[in-house]
């Protein structure tokens, strides 16, 4: 499956399992991103108060949290693109 995350701007496009639940996955996602006990590579500041991330940290905690055994894995497939895209699903960011 495509997603498709949108920001203001631009968007980048990530190849995601077909069996993914994206609109659970995006809840937990954003727990995820934002619990200041969890160290991840997106923080800007030692003291986990603000995060900065693309589509990249999605596919990271996909891979890690959600798809650790799997073989099959997300990845961002394009960033910052301009024009729209074929995509099957799409996040508002």
């Amino acid at each position: 499956m495509i997603v498709k995350v949108d920001f203001d701007y631009d968007a980048d496009y990530l190849y995601c399992p077909d069996h993914m639940d994206m609109d659970t996955l995006i809840k937990e996602f954003n727990d995820w991103i934002y619990d200041s006990s969890v160290e991840h590579p997106f923080w800007t500041d030692e003291n986990h108060i603000a995060v900065c991330y693309r589509a990249d940290a999605i596919a990271y905690w996909l891979n890690k949290c959600i798809l650790p055994k799997s073989e099959k894995k997300a990845e961002v497939l394009e960033q910052m693109v301009r024009e729209d895209k074929a995509f099957d699903y799409t996040i508002v960011l």
